[in-house]
Formats: structure tokens, sequence, C-alpha cells
């Protein structure tokens, strides 16, 4: 059934990598002056203008929300289902690699030495993750009743 509270867990997630998917998720600062606002996309430099040098961090999220909307309605088929959801947590740790890998390279890349600071949006995959697996675990005990019903008959 749909609403069941992996459903929840699920949709919260969902929730937040979109949240994540269109705020600032941190910035290059050269000597204490901000020289470019990161977005998943794309960074802005100080002149407004967008550079498309971080969008592996959208490529890797994005699939997210398509793969845990598509997750809720798998209700019927709850093995797929906590595997889609292993699936998504483990993307979104994929994501944490590309976003330190991002901030590291970029920056240095296009101005030579500047400093990557995240800001507080970036935690919200962090706890998409977190969601995951609770709604994974939610999953799993779901099936281990239904396992143990289907034994009494």
């Amino acid at each position: 059934m749909i609403q069941r509270k992996q459903t929840l867990y699920i949709l919260a997630a969902i929730i937040m990598t979109v949240i994540c998917l269109c705020m600032q998720i941190g910035s290059f600062k050269a000597a204490g002056l901000e020289v470019a606002k990161v977005y998943n996309l794309w960074f802005t430099d100080p002149l407004g203008k967008h550079h498309f040098d971080t969008w592996p961090l959208f490529a890797v999220l994005l699939p997210t929300t398509a793969i845990g909307t598509y997750t809720i309605f798998l209700y019927r088929n709850r093995k797929l289902q906590a595997l889609f959801c292993l699936f998504n947590a483990l993307l979104i740790v994929g994501w944490y690699v590309c976003y330190f890998v991002v901030g590291q390279t970029v920056g240095d890349k296009t101005w030579g030495t500047v400093d990557f600071r995240p800001s507080w949006p970036a935690v919200f995959p962090a706890i998409a993750c977190i969601l995951y697996f609770m709604a994974r675990h939610a999953i799993n005990a779901d099936e281990k009743l239904v396992r143990s019903m289907d034994r009494i008959r």
C-alpha cells in the first residue's frame, strides 16, 4: 500500500534532494572574498556568467529524484523497492564524492588558489541518504512480516 511509513521516508528524501538541486551548495572564496556561487548544475562568477563545470553534481543527484519517485510506486515488489532505496543511497554517496572533487578541482582550475566553502543545503543529500536507509529498513521489516504470515497459513 502506498500509505506506509517507508513511502513517507522516500517522499521526504525526494523533497530533500529537490531542495538541494535548487539551492546554492557552496562558494569559492579567495582572500576572504566570494569569487563564485556554486549550484548543482553551474557556478556563477562575480560578473554573473554561468559556468557549467559542476554538471556532474546535477547528473548524479537528478536520477535519485526520478528513481525515488519510481520507488514509491513499487510497493507491490518490496525486494525491488528495497534495492532501489539502497541504490539511491549509494548514488548520494557518489554525489558527495563528486562534490568533494568539484570543490577541489574546479575553483583551482579557473581562478588559481581558492577555497571551497560548502553551504548548509549541501547537508540535505545526507539527510536523504539516512531517509533512504530508514525506508529500506521499514521495507525489509514489512517483508519479514509478510513471510511470517505466509508461514502461518
